[in-house]
């Protein structure tokens, strides 16, 4: 059974998500364009959970990061105006289940661009000045799961 379409309407709270997204995302931008420009020509890519860097890769590499988490907050933003596609573990029936999904969708495009900015970080900048810490990358998934799972519990419960 397919899930039913509504119109979804611009809202202020929608607006002010999405000029919070632009604007991070241009931060995040400007701080990997600033960080490439710094970085040496080999950074590394990869570390295990103590933080030590265990695969190395062109300080150009992160650019993938960026582009493809870009792509994915805009659509994570885009899915906020067609909600019968987002994929959440609860039958979606009421339009306060519809608002907290679209709510949740927009909270975590704002978190993957932080997760982005912690990635680029680790890589380009502590990862030239010693040893980084994947704290900040931890701490943001740990962040985007505790989104993923508070909001599915309100979705259930609004039913």
């Amino acid at each position: 059974m397919k899930p039913e379409k509504i119109k979804v309407y611009r809202t202020l709270e929608g607006t002010i998500f999405e000029f919070a997204f632009l604007i991070l995302l241009i931060a995040v931008w400007v701080f990997i364009i600033i960080a490439l420009q710094k970085a040496p020509d080999v950074v590394p890519t990869h570390f295990d959970a103590v933080g030590h860097a265990t695969s190395y890769d062109s300080k150009y590499s992160i650019l993938f990061v960026t582009i493809f988490t870009s792509i994915g907050g805009i659509i994570m933003l885009g899915s906020a105006y067609y909600p019968h596609t987002i994929n959440i573990p609860v039958k979606v029936k009421t339009p306060r289940q519809y608002l907290l999904a679209i709510r949740m969708m927009r909270v975590l495009s704002l978190t993957l661009l932080a997760l982005t900015a912690a990635i680029a970080y680790t890589s380009l900048v502590a990862g030239t000045h010693g040893e980084p810490s994947a704290i900040p990358i931890l701490a943001i998934v740990g962040v985007m799961f505790a989104v993923i799972v508070i909001f599915n519990v309100l979705i259930y419960k609004a039913s």
